[in-house]
């Protein structure tokens, strides 16, 4: 049997289980910060689980908060995902971007995503996701993208979203600097390929959020073979969950 098919929000049971998660991890988020932001946040992730988005209620507020950061720190750059599935993660990011129209900036948004399944995984990548994959794992949907943006009332007009393998379309894509670049991959070639291609690009101060650097071998190796080939030292890795990490760019 498939365990991580089994699991998938693709399916019934994988959709059922990521609502009892989200319910979990509200209740504990209410009981250790019981505030007006920490409900407006929750009740923001709750209409984007389990449709529009795998990532968990920590990891999207978290999401949420470090484009807040980027914004207060006026630090300057496009807002960017690599691996989007339906949208969920981004519009939250949305969310904050357009939060307080007072002081509201003009970024773009660049959403990245095959729109046909995370590709299978390589050489470098673990025992288990060579032998959890299935083909269309974690497919996304553009027109779920574009949905879940309209139904949270998000402007689209400087969203960019970007179908196709990363080896494919980062490098052929005008981004000049980015704030946050959201990477949410899975395997060694895909992350390696992105921190590759955009690292550079990433204003200093700016975030780099890995969903997956817990979970997945391939991923928290890929980031630790770029520190090492580009000689990228003092990098303090923030654990977000159990499955989630970030680090802010040295000045």
């Amino acid at each position: 049997m498939n365990i991580e098919k089994l699991l998938a929000p693709d399916f019934a049971f994988g959709k059922l289980l990521c609502v009892a998660r989200a319910v979990v991890d509200a209740l504990i988020l209410l009981l250790r910060s019981p505030s007006k932001q920490s409900f407006k946040c929750i009740l923001l992730a709750f209409r984007v689980i389990p449709g529009y988005t795998m990532v968990s209620i920590p990891r999207l507020i978290n999401l949420y908060k470090l484009v807040k950061e980027v914004k207060n720190l006026n630090i300057e750059g496009d807002i960017v995902e690599c691996g989007v599935w339906n949208g969920g993660s981004s519009v939250i990011m949305g969310a904050a971007l357009h939060e307080n129209k007072s002081k509201r900036q003009e970024r773009n948004m660049w959403l990245f995503d095959s729109f046909q399944g995370v590709p299978h995984p390589g050489e470098k990548d673990g025992k288990r996701e060579k032998k959890d994959f299935f083909k269309g794992w974690n497919k996304g949907d553009i027109n779920k993208v574009k949905k879940i943006f309209n139904k949270l009332k998000m402007p689209l007009d400087k969203v960019n979203i970007i179908p196709g393998w990363f080896n494919e379309t980062l490098r052929n894509t005008n981004i000049d600097r980015i704030s946050l670049l959201h990477i949410d991959a899975d395997w060694y070639d895909s992350i390696k390929e992105v921190l590759n291609t955009l690292y550079n690009k990433v204003t200093p101060g700016g975030f780099i959020v890995f969903d997956d650097y817990f979970r997945w071998e391939g991923c928290q190796r890929a980031v630790q073979d770029f520190f090492q080939e580009y000689n990228i030292n003092n990098i303090t890795i923030v654990k977000v969950d159990k499955h989630a990490a970030y680090f802010q760019k040295p000045e």
